[in-house]
């Protein structure tokens, strides 16, 4: 799924108009059919018994409002209630070529600036169209405005929001001072990356993507740095097996973790390795392993960790670091690995405290770090709620920082490298324990193994790490009951149904 930023969103416009002879007026009237025609479509009961309502702000989104209320009257729907908040004076030339129009066909128009109290019609509509503040919205909501979307959030109809709603950041997904709580978000040419992660999946309900007529071409020129992870992706990369292949010919994972008091780390991330099909998978440790060899009977258990076993064991991805300690010895593992141009390694939890604190960056470039935000807060020289505050923007930056792959996890989580950052459209808050990482750390290193390319193995076991949590609930499961064995032993359902394309 393509995404486009606020800054590419606007490079989009500009382009259609300069290079494709697309005038604004077009793209706006083409904006309001389509969506016009979707709101009929999916509100008709609403839309027919009842007053529609448009609220309409200063700028292009107002304007869309305009078009919609104009084909709606078009179509035979008299029980319109539209309304402006827009000074005069900021005004933009096409915002009032609309207004013309909107009169001219006699509908009625009501300033909501001058009477404010003329918005309390709203809480007897069927239907709430959000066409207050667009993309571009990039500053505290306040005033009159922040008083608009909190009566549109009381209202207890379904609310409309054009192009996104009001108030959301359409980069980070936060809201700004307050923002429309939607049932749902028509998005013109392409989704936004505010809409999948932090606070906007709250509030887009469902989304629809409508074509007004931006060229396909340029849409695949401008929008090439940020995507959304989805499982028709995940099908297509997760390896399929040859009834005619050996364990050999599924790689082989060498997990290093744990130490004493510490193993169910090691023995959650060598499991998940083994269930995501690597062939092999040894655990080794700085302490002595063989203790775990009852819990985790499969794996081949290395007493204590020696390079030598690189090339004995012929490994092909390693993972290192759940339970494993920040030390001398993991920092001169890491150092050697480097040295070496070992190129498939997973670095999580201690291993990335390590690199900090050993100050081992820059790592190889097609390793993948996966921090939460307390972790890559160490990383960057910043707080975990700066962190939040733009999570891809925070990813980006890392990956610049570490010289490798990063994987943020949380809600959502987001994988970036130089080029691009993938928006994991999985997850909820039922991750949110202890043992969740190690098993994704297996997940992606088992994925390594099997010579899957960094990027499609980290967001594909991404995925299902969250879609496992998101089936959890989904099935009657409590967020807060969620095992990190659990996402463990469930998977091979899930894939089984991924594979066969049963997921619901």
């Amino acid at each position: 799924m393509r995404l486009a930023s606020v800054e590419q969103s606007k490079k989009i416009d500009e382009l259609s108009q300069k290079e494709f002879r697309l005038p604004s007026e077009v793209l706006m009237e083409a904006a309001g059919v389509s969506a016009a025609r979707e709101i009929e479509q999916a509100f008709f009961p609403e839309i027919n018994r009842g007053r529609v309502s448009i609220i309409c702000g200063p700028g292009n989104n107002g304007g869309d409002g305009l078009v919609i209320a104009r084909h709606l009257h078009s179509a035979g729907y008299r029980d319109l209630a539209v309304f402006l908040l827009s000074p005069e004076k900021t005004q933009t030339p096409l915002l009032r070529e609309q207004l013309t129009r909107l009169q001219l066909q006699g509908i009625h128009l009501s300033d909501a600036l001058a009477e404010p109290k003329s918005l309390e019609k709203i809480k007897s509509s069927s239907l709430v169209i959000d066409a207050l503040f667009g993309i571009g919205l990039n500053q505290i909501v306040s005033g009159e405005y922040a008083q608009a979307i909190q009566l549109m959030n009381q209202v207890k109809v379904p609310v409309v929001s054009l192009d996104t709603p009001s108030g959301l950041d359409c980069n980070s997904g936060m809201v700004l001072g307050v923002a429309v709580k939607s049932s749902m978000t028509l998005s013109f040419g392409l989704g936004k990356p505010g809409f999948f992660i932090s606070e906007g999946p709250s509030h887009i309900g469902r989304l629809r993507i409508l074509s007004i007529g931006f060229p396909y071409e340029l849409l695949r020129k401008v929008a090439t740095t940020r995507f959304g992870f989805t499982e028709k992706i995940a099908r297509r990369y997760l390896p399929s097996r040859s009834d005619l292949s050996n364990k050999s010919s599924h790689g082989h994972a060498l997990i290093i973790a744990g130490r004493e008091g510490f193993w169910g780390a090691a023995i959650l991330s060598s499991t998940s390795a083994f269930r995501i099909g690597a062939g092999y998978v040894t655990l080794a440790s700085f302490d002595d392993a063989s203790k775990v060899v009852n819990e985790t009977p499969e794996t081949l258990i290395l007493p204590r960790f020696d390079l030598s076993v690189l090339q004995s064991k012929k490994i092909t991805a390693i993972g290192i670091g759940p339970g494993l300690g920040v030390s001398e010895h993991t920092a001169k593992l890491i150092s050697d690995l480097k040295k070496m141009n070992y190129q498939n390694v997973v670095i999580d939890a201690d291993a990335i405290t390590t690199c900090v604190e050993y100050k081992l960056f820059p790592l190889l470039k097609n390793w993948v770090m996966t921090p939460h935000a307390g972790e890559l807060s160490r990383v960057l020289g910043t707080s975990s709620d700066q962190i939040e505050q733009d999570r891809i923007a925070a990813c980006e930056k890392a990956a610049e920082v570490t010289g490798c792959h990063v994987l943020l996890k949380g809600f959502r989580s987001v994988l970036a490298d130089d080029k691009r950052a993938l928006i994991i459209l999985s997850g909820n808050s039922a991750l949110a324990k202890a043992g969740t990482g190690d098993v994704l750390t297996g997940m992606i290193t088992g994925l390594l193994a099997q010579n899957v390319p960094v990027v499609q193995a980290t967001a594909t076991a991404a995925y299902l790490h969250g879609r496992l949590a998101d089936e959890w609930v989904k099935l009657g499961g409590d967020k807060r009951s969620l095992l990190a064995s659990d996402i463990r032993d469930q998977l091979p359902g899930l894939m089984s149904r991924l594979m066969s394309g049963a997921l619901a």
